[in-house]
């Protein structure tokens, strides 16, 4: 299957670089979507999709679809879901098409390698944006990552992937591209000066303390000397801007993010079981929910979290949590059966631990983001169901050759007794 790797790598890659910005007949044609839809009728003819439903996350996923697609019917601009209903589809179409072709861990490797550089290369290419002293302008990458907090989101689900890396490797040279790696992402992290990425920056790293690192005294050791790079790093302004965390009564921007919370919170109590409808925050808060003094431009809620309330109700809300539960869940569990059989498993026993403290610091940041149909946890939950399903059948194969042995063994006693 090196061909569909390759066409999935290059849909992955479409996505994230923005290939628009450089090949016009993408902005104007679908061709990664086209191509993503080809390769998930080529899969469909050789497996069974019932395979990947046995996910918990999937079922979610496709749940949260469909409320989506409730929208159509209930929303308060019903057209206005029409865009998140392709967009999420495509998302899952793309996730399921990782499910069935990474079917060996030499290719989840590869893709973290390839979603590394591919970080590597967006923050080289718009290194000049962390050189300035106000927070403002365009990144050039995918739709998704235009904004500095969206550009620092994506790169803290890359940065774990790095780390992995480097340990991964066996030889020097290797080790040492992927620590440069890590330093370079890191460097992107920090000159975004994204207070919600700084948040999950941290919380990546202390649940790596916490869960990856055997020996906590050394683990605060490279805590320290990571937290001593950001600080030689960090450009004028990271800190000052950093401390309006505390003080954020003071903070417009802050205030601004509180403000959208607290209307997302009263649509969820007005329409609790469906919300607003999918892509309708906006119009809602303009028509009902505007008070004298809030802004009277387009608001953003700053939270996938909040803006789910918000469109989606509280169930909504649930069903979306629920699918970044069981993807930490199933990592743990997916690592517990990886140390039943050491040395028997392709996939490193950390791996697992590594995508956790991905979908933590996506987690984190999507807090403060309102990216809910970005392709970050469709990517974070193929590669977990990827690696449980390689785990889980080389888990069967181990069984059926210890199975085999031992029917051989039993098979041979009568003889050497009657002899």
């Amino acid at each position: 299957m090196k061909t569909p790797f390759l066409l999935f790598l290059f849909i992955v890659g479409t996505e994230y670089v923005g290939m628009g910005n450089y090949v016009p007949l993408f902005r104007a044609l679908p061709i990664a979507l086209g191509i993503s839809a080809l390769l998930f009728l080529y899969i469909l003819s050789k497996n069974s999709i019932s395979e990947a439903y046995q996910y918990r996350q999937l079922k979610y996923f496709s749940l949260f679809i469909f409320l989506t697609a409730l929208a159509l019917f209930h929303g308060l601009i019903q057209s206005y879901a029409i865009d998140p209903l392709k967009q999420q589809i495509g998302y899952l179409v793309l996730l399921l098409v990782g499910f069935y072709i990474m079917d060996e861990f030499r290719k989840i490797a590869l893709f973290a390698m390839f979603f590394v550089s591919m970080h590597i290369y967006l923050v080289v290419i718009n290194f000049h944006m962390f050189q300035q002293t106000v927070r403002a302008g365009f990144f050039k990458a995918g739709y998704f990552l235009g904004d500095g907090n969206d550009f620092a989101w994506s790169l803290n689900v890359a940065l774990p992937m790095a780390l992995f890396l480097a340990i991964y490797f066996k030889k020097t040279l290797f080790k040492v591209a992927a620590l440069g790696a890590f330093l370079v992402i890191l460097i992107g992290i920090i000159g975004t000066q994204s207070r919600g990425a700084t948040l999950a920056l941290s919380a990546g790293l202390l649940y790596m303390w916490l869960m990856v690192s055997k020996k906590k005294v050394l683990g605060l050791v490279y805590m320290a000397i990571i937290f001593g790079v950001v600080a030689f790093l960090a450009p004028q302004g990271y800190f000052q801007r950093m401390e309006t965390i505390k003080s954020y009564e003071e903070d417009s921007s802050a205030m601004g993010r509180l403000m959208a919370w607290g209307h997302a919170t009263e649509m969820a109590l007005d329409h609790p079981l469906l919300g607003v409808g999918a892509g309708s925050f906006n119009s809602a808060y303009g028509r009902f929910y505007r008070k004298p003094g809030d802004p009277v431009r387009w608001v953003s809620t700053h939270s996938v979290y909040f803006k789910i309330l918000g469109e989606y109700g509280f169930g909504g809300l649930f069903v979306y949590l629920m699918i970044i539960f069981h993807t930490l869940s199933l990592n743990r569990k997916t690592r517990r059966l990886i140390e039943e059989a050491p040395g028997k498993i392709s996939v490193p026993v950390l791996w697992p631990e590594y995508l956790n403290m991905s979908t933590i610091g996506f987690s984190v940041a999507a807090m403060f983001l309102s990216g809910v149909n970005y392709p970050h946890l469709y990517i974070l939950v193929a590669l977990s169901m990827a690696t449980a399903r390689i785990v889980s059948r080389e888990m069967e194969q181990q069984k059926d050759s210890n199975s085999a042995n031992e029917g051989d063994v039993s098979s041979e006693r009568p003889v050497m007794e009657f002899r």
